[in-house]
């Protein structure tokens, strides 16, 4: 398997995950988050989870310019959580 095709191999997994596990996941959480809610110990789990991949495919998205947008929008979506999680967590202290 050349390295194209390890790529394009992975490139489908990670949008096919993106997609069907980790984006509904996120954006239930930020809205939960919008809500008011604060996050606990399986959501704060998840979020490094998702910070540590991101750290594993911002390697590919450097290889394929076309995934920037994505991986910025996502980027942005994890800022986004974390901002509003700390914003909670300040508010009931």
């Amino acid at each position: 398997m050349t390295d194209a095709e390890r790529d394009a191999c992975l490139i489908s997994a990670m949008l096919r995950h993106l997609n069907n596990q980790r984006l509904p996941k996120l954006l239930a959480m930020k809205e939960r988050l919008n809500c008011g809610e604060r996050v606990d110990q399986e959501d704060m789990r998840y979020i490094h989870d998702c910070v540590r991949d991101t750290l594993w495919v911002r390697h590919l998205c450097e290889r394929h310019p076309d995934l920037r947008a994505i991986c910025t929008r996502i980027t942005h979506l994890y800022k986004e959580i974390t901002k509003r999680a700390l914003q909670n967590e300040t508010l009931v202290h």
